[in-house]
């Protein structure tokens, strides 16, 4: 009788022992588990780039905010809209490194912009650059032009033609397609821009349709007449 207790006894030891580094395993299991949540829920990227002799770095933090800091440690510029993604690049063709900035939108191809200013070695922000998507720099001049759908799956469309002076964006000329509705009105627009004036200069008749060609079309209109703008 006294054999079989102490037997019993070892035996609810055993088991406790048991239950308890279960226990111990599953709660370091779940520890593990939330670290890899928490890791996966912060977003950290960094590039580095050297303009005018000076190495800056820019980072995108999630959570916390877009930064780019100097060499010498300082922050320089602060967002809390954190960017999806962003690129180091010359986008006005002084020879120094701007900062483009990629958004998540409904609209492709929107972005923001940070000049680069030699003078105080550091980036400018250009303020209404994300109502001007898919912007692109017509070679060896201070024109730019945007492209963007405005709805009906892309057959209506328009685009931009506009100067940058320092931060300041002047537009000088609008191209407007129309292709979504089977009427009188399906065509090109051209337009002078005069601050909040629009003269129509042209008018070309086109059928109703998705104009696959409208991107070479853009490119070779602006760059050969962007001067009648002016």
């Amino acid at each position: 009788m006294k054999k079989t207790f102490v037997i019993s006894l070892i035996s609810v030891l055993i088991l406790f022992s048991s239950c308890k580094k279960n226990d111990k395993s599953s709660g370091k299991k779940a520890n593990e588990k939330t670290e890899i949540i928490k890791e996966q829920q912060f977003y950290f990227d960094c590039k580095k780039q050297m303009i005018n002799g000076v190495e800056f770095e820019a980072c995108i933090q999630r959570p916390g905010n877009f930064f780019i800091k100097s060499s010498d440690g300082k922050i320089i510029y602060s967002d809390k809209d954190n960017p999806f993604d962003f690129e180091f690049s010359d986008f006005n063709g002084d020879g120094y490194s701007d900062i483009r900035m990629n958004y998540v939108s409904n609209t492709p191809g929107i972005k923001e912009l940070l000049l680069f200013d030699i003078q105080s070695n550091e980036f400018k922000e250009v303020k209404t650059f994300n109502k001007f998507p898919n912007s692109i720099r017509i070679e060896e001049t201070n024109f730019y032009y945007s492209y963007y759908g405005s709805g009906c799956a892309d057959n209506d469309w328009k685009s931009e033609l506009y100067k940058l002076n320092g931060t300041e964006i002047t537009v000088l000329g609008k191209i407007k397609g129309s292709g979504c509705l089977e009427n009188d009105t399906t065509g090109i627009y051209i337009y002078k821009v005069n601050g909040n004036t629009e003269k129509l200069l042209n008018y070309t008749k086109r059928e109703q349709s998705y104009w696959k060609e409208k991107y070479e079309f853009i490119k070779e209109y602006w760059t050969e007449n962007k001067n009648q703008f002016e």
